[in-house]
């Protein structure tokens, strides 16, 4: 196979104030691309040189090559220094033709005769030319014996020896079913079938989109004789027409890579397979930072496959949920969310209601959410802030009872825009609660200060700081919760939280990936009055957060796989602790998997080399988006026209001066003439740039390397006027040149040193990002999976209470990063009473499948 064919198209467009940069990468494969049929060519070439060679005039003007090397050689001689260049080279082909054969042979002494009608060499008739002072009789008839030896060899035949021999090659080929090296053009082969291959096709949306290319392609080239204009160049057209990628409301880096491949070439026809690759990345100034996590678990949510706004995008969104434990038993659940284009007015954006249940546990919730996403440039520190109302009722087994509750929360959270060049944000949240807590007590003890049911109100604060850098994600939150039983203004309860993660990953060979998770949680409990039941912490293979219904998840309860439900709350004072922390651990390893970007990309370095120039490309455009944004880049915008009025004045000043002077200064008038022209239509450009990239024409217009407005000065002032030393036209200069040098000073003050570190930590998420996307994100993986949690719950006695430790192992399969399911067993190795031996966890969780 021969070198891949790359194409590299850049976009620039703005919404909302905000910048989208898209990026196409067309590659396609070489059996299909144009310059095949080049290689197809010089292939027919090659066959016709070769029979040409086998012509028996051929053998006669090889013959007479030893007699033509001395001929040039007693020629260099007499000639000297004078005719050394043209002799030399002839002398060369002539001595490379006689050690040669066949069509390297053929080719040397082709560029020593000509063939009319083509772009010759003709190496034997420049060295005659030259030498026409000398003795060259001998060289003479050499040359004319060896050019009509040539002219009788029939190029004709020896042209349709090649297409047979050319034909039945390609003929071998097809009856084998391969595609390599065929030009199937020329071959006459049909378009047999099409095929659209996207490995987000399973959102509703895109599949509708591929369904609808498929159509047009279908129509346009099926049962047709196969064209490169049409099966490459058409089609492609329209599915970049369609556009993969959904239309959105905010910026972001958009990224599609487009292979067209051939195969089964038999019985005279051909299948056609395209492939598409597309994501868009989210803009760092408005992404949650949790969404960092997401574009390697969910590439179809960072890659902005869910965020749409387009017509074949649902409302709804339905996520169904599933998991086992050996207290809880087989449960099942979904989550389902309404976000319509407009929420009747009020302030939200979707409403939610998701919920899971078993014959022993259930937990359900209904909730109304809006988001507030900042600009690029908004002023302030805030870049995304969010507000829920929500309520939410439980009911969780211990083994020994059930904690029961429901409650309403109203809750706002906010997040900072990146700091650190765009690794770190800060995050913070306030929640209202209020409602009540029920328990069936069972054979639970009821520990001192605590009440069975209670009605509570309480009040939650956080602060957290999330972090990203290469193959490494870490957070860490701490939680203030302060309680009440009953409405009372007082304090019953105070509760402390800090959660910390770490997530660290990276590939070996190639997307083979080593996913390493910490996740430590610790809490204490302080009563200074009465506290209800289930505030105590309950422990287990349950998972509880401090507030249930933000995305930004503090894990509030100690967690152990090896320990069922929540069955790990025996203390020395009773049931739950007043203190608690816990750690787990998982590990990963994905053996067997399918990339999301085919390996002949992510491995070529034609392809990584042209990826990286054209990221640099981008961040260039970026930088000058945010130098345009600078205050003396409006001042710039703003001189424009009078610079332009400028111009144009000084433009009839010139035509006036020419027709008053006649036919003098002809050449210096029309230099002139084009100077103004030529920064007359570069300024106008810059002030209505028909590409919508008004930085890059202004900064054309003003380059002090190559400014059209400094030609005007040379051309007109210097050279025109100094010939007529005529004072209107060098008013009309002077304004001009004073004009641009105004213009030069005010645009040398753009911070473009600020404009370009923006640029840069913008672009370097971005760039990490597809870092992740091309090296780390699978269709499909199985991966083996070994865990290790320790937690402990205090107060202590004996087996009572204290530490437990649950070492394990399982197995997970992921399916085009949607569907995955984690099956396996932790065992508790300082088990306490009633605890058992272990736990056999299982979990599945469906992304977005049903959209």
């Amino acid at each position: 196979m021969k070198k891949k064919n790359i194409r590299l198209t850049l976009r620039r467009c703005v919404f909302a104030g905000e910048l989208c940069l898209l990026l196409i990468v067309i590659s396609a494969q070489p059996c299909f691309a144009q310059d095949e049929r080049a290689i197809e060519v010089t292939e027919l070439g090659n066959l016709q040189n070769y029979y040409a060679t086998r012509d028996p005039h051929y053998a006669r003007i090889v013959a007479q090559l030893p007699s033509l090397q001395s001929a040039l050689n007693d020629l260099k001689v007499a000639a000297g220094q004078s005719c050394s260049s043209p002799i030399e080279i002839a002398l060369r082909r002539t001595t490379s033709a006689i050690q040669s054969s066949e069509q390297p042979q053929y080719g040397l002494i082709r560029a020593l005769v000509t063939i009319p009608g083509e772009d010759d060499e003709n190496r034997l008739a420049k060295v005659l030319a030259c030498v026409t002072d000398l003795s060259s009789g001998r060289l003479q008839s050499l040359t004319q014996n060896i050019q009509e030896e040539f002219d009788l060899i029939d190029l004709a035949a020896a042209k349709n020896k090649a297409k047979a021999a050319l034909r039945k090659v390609v003929e071998e080929k097809q009856a084998a079913g391969s595609c390599e090296g065929i030009d199937l053009e020329q071959a006459g082969l049909k378009v047999r079938s099409i095929r659209i291959s996207d490995p987000f096709a399973f959102l509703p949306w895109v599949k509708a989109r591929q369904r609808r290319a498929a159509d047009q392609i279908t129509a346009l080239i099926k049962d047709k004789p196969f064209t490169y204009t049409d099966a490459s160049g058409k089609a492609l057209d329209i599915i970049e027409n369609e556009n993969f990628l959904p239309d959105t409301s905010d910026a972001r880096v958009k990224l599609r890579v487009e292979i067209v491949s051939v195969a089964n070439c038999t019985d005279g026809g051909v299948d056609l397979i395209y492939g598409i690759y597309s994501t868009q990345i989210m803009p760092v100034l408005s992404a949650r930072p949790e969404a960092r996590v997401k574009e390697r678990e969910t590439p179809q949510t960072a890659a902005g496959q869910t965020t749409v706004e387009t017509k074949d995008a649902s409302p709804f969104h339905f996520t169904p949920n599933a998991g086992y434990d050996f207290t809880n038993l087989l449960s099942g659940g979904a989550r389902f969310e309404y976000t319509p284009r407009r929420f009747f007015g009020l302030p939200f954006k979707s409403a939610v209601i998701k919920g899971e249940a078993s014959s022993r546990m259930h937990n359900i919730s209904g909730a109304l959410e809006g988001t507030y996403d900042s600009d690029v440039e908004a002023p302030g520190w805030l870049a995304h802030a969010s507000w829920l109302l929500n309520f939410s009722h439980y009911s969780l087994p211990t083994g020994a009872g059930n904690i029961k509750g429901g409650h309403l929360i109203a809750h706002f959270s906010g997040v900072s825009k990146p700091l650190a060049g765009g690794n770190l944000s800060l995050r913070f949240g306030a929640a209202v609660d209020g409602g009540n807590r029920q328990t069936e007590a069972g054979s639970l003890i009821l520990p001192p200060n605590t009440v069975l049911n209670a009605g509570f109100g309480t009040v939650k604060l956080y602060g957290a700081v999330d972090s990203r850098f290469a193959h490494n994600i870490f957070s860490a939150t701490h939680a203030l919760e302060l309680g009440s039983v009953g409405p009372a203004a007082r304090i019953d309860w105070r509760k402390h939280i800090v959660d910390a993660r770490h997530q660290f990953w990276y590939s070996f060979g190639n997307h083979h990936l080593l996913d390493l998770e910490s996740h430590f949680t610790a809490g204490r409990l302080q009563i200074p009055g009465r506290v209800p039941l289930p505030e105590r912490f309950f422990g287990g293979n349950n998972e509880e957060f401090l507030i249930g219904s933000d995305d930004w998840e503090i894990r509030a309860n100690p967690v152990i796989r090896a320990i069922p439900g929540s069955k790990f709350f025996q203390t020395t004072d009773g049931a739950g602790g007043k203190d608690f922390f816990s750690y787990n651990f998982t590990a990963a390893y994905g053996i067997w998997r399918q990339t999301l970007v085919p390996e002949e990309l992510t491995t070529d370095d034609d392809f990584k080399s042209e990826l990286d120039g054209a990221i640099t490309t981008v961040t260039s455009t970026l930088q000058n988006y945010y130098s345009s944004k600078d205050p003396h880049y409006q001042n710039v915008v703003s001189q424009l026209p009078p610079a332009q009025t400028a111009m144009t004045d000084l433009k009839t000043v010139v035509t006036n001066a020419q027709a008053a002077r006649a036919d003098q200064f002809a050449d210096l008038f029309k230099a002139c003439t084009r100077a103004v022209n030529v920064g007359l239509r570069r300024m106008n450009q810059a002030i209505n740039p028909t590409a919508g990239d008004q930085y890059s024409s202004i900064a054309s217009v003003l380059d002090p390397d190559d400014s059209d407005l400094l030609k005007v000065k040379t051309a007109c002032e210097r050279d025109l006027n100094g010939a007529l030393q005529d004072e209107t036209l060098r008013a009309a200069t002077t304004r001009v040149e004073t004009l641009r040098q105004a213009l030069t000073a005010e645009f040398n003050q753009i911070d473009q040193a600020k404009s370009e570190k923006k640029a840069s930590a913008d672009m370097a998420f971005t760039r990490r990002s597809l870092n992740t996307l091309f090296k780390d994100v699978n269709i499909y993986s199985i991966s083996p999976v070994f865990v290790f949690d320790v937690a402990r719950i205090g107060s202590r006695s004996g087996s009572i209470g204290g530490t437990r430790y649950g070492p394990g192992a399982g197995v997970r399969l992921e399916l085009a990063t949607t569907a995955h399911f984690t099956l396996g067993y932790a065992f508790n190795v300082k088990r306490g009473p009633g605890e058992g031996r272990g736990n056999l966890f299982f979990a599945i969780g469906i992304r977005d499948l049903f959209y």
